[in-house]
């Protein structure tokens, strides 16, 4: 093995750590509250960084733009859809009426002139 292979070997050898290593370790970070926020805090934590306040009331009024303006979109459509059933409707109403009226014109006819073909018996 080369010198530079063993210097490696023994610098990433595992070695236990210190005794007192967790309280070192504990006592320099931040002390932070016991157990994990809720997604609540967390957001209002987040919203409540000044750095960040403009661009989240910013955020909030463009969804809030953007869903106002798809629901009137959906409105308009919904209104739309309607008159065409309604026109719909009506067009088959009287396309209905008009067959009545030539299928009463046709079994009129069609007994004036069964009348017409039956012999007197007088």
């Amino acid at each position: 093995m080369n010198s530079l292979e063993h210097e490696l070997k023994n610098a990433l050898r595992r070695e236990e750590p210190a005794a007192d290593f967790t309280e070192r370790l504990l006592a320099r970070l931040p002390s932070m509250p016991a157990g994990k926020p809720s997604w609540s805090e967390a957001l209002w934590n987040l919203i409540c960084r000044p750095a960040l306040r403009w661009a989240t009331a910013a955020a909030f009024c463009a969804a809030f733009a953007v869903g106002y303006f798809a629901y009137r979109r959906h409105q308009q459509t919904v209104a739309r859809g309607k008159m065409a059933r309604q026109q719909v409707m009506l067009a088959l109403h009287i396309a209905s009426s008009k067959l009545n009226f030539a299928v009463k014109q046709v079994h009129r006819t069609d007994e004036s002139r069964d009348v017409r073909a039956v012999p007197n018996s007088d």
